[in-house]
């Protein structure tokens, strides 16, 4: 008995196969790539908005800075703080020149303390909500910049992930596979030959 001959050369897919596998490959991280840059775009224009919001809240802070302290200025140092202090000096004068005077003392002090009330309300009322609004700027700020860092943390990583992923693209696309579109095919490309023969006289 003749015994058989085995090749001891491994398996080789044909051309076909390993064609298509690859072409699966590109499609697949071109898709991926489409999703990532989907996902990139969107945590791009979030950041963007956090970012424009952070920055309108700081205009905003400055703004109510400047009008705390004008306002401040225009109660304490205008007519109407003027106004308290002289009274307030009033009544001070008045208990080291009369001590005695009872009556007269507590009518300046009175006087004074309902000069204060005026003030402190009008503090309350126009001056300590814009400080408070402040405050809340200042939180969305931090907030926002937060939100913006980590945002862009994640950009960046997703963004090397694109890197990446064109990398291997770019050595899929330069396989001889995906450059010939003949290959692997199974056609040979057609032979133009003339036939032997006698030529024909015109």
């Amino acid at each position: 008995m003749s015994e058989r001959r085995v090749s001891s050369r491994p398996h080789q897919p044909s051309l076909t196969y390993r064609r298509q596998t690859l072409f699966r490959e590109i499609a697949k991280l071109r898709a991926k790539l489409a999703k990532l840059d989907n996902k990139i775009s969107r945590l791009n224009e979030q950041a963007t908005l956090a970012n424009d919001t952070a920055n309108s809240a700081r205009e905003r802070v400055r703004y109510l800075t400047q009008e705390i302290t004008r306002r401040n200025q225009e109660e304490t140092e205008g007519n109407f703080g003027n106004e308290y202090a002289r009274s307030l000096r009033h009544y001070n004068n008045y208990i080291r020149t009369n001590p005695d005077d009872e009556v007269g003392i507590i009518s300046r002090y009175n006087e004074a303390d309902r000069l204060l009330g005026i003030l402190n309300a009008y503090i309350n009322e126009e001056i300590r909500p814009l400080g408070v609004e402040a405050h809340s700027m200042l939180r969305t700020i931090t907030r926002t910049h937060n939100k913006y860092k980590t945002l862009n943390e994640r950009i960046a990583t997703l963004t090397q992930e694109k890197r990446q992923l064109e990398f291997d693209l770019n050595n899929l696309l330069a396989d001889p596979l995906a450059l010939n579109e003949n290959l692997g095919r199974g056609k040979k490309r057609r032979r133009f030959t003339h036939k032997k023969g006698k030529k024909h006289k015109h």
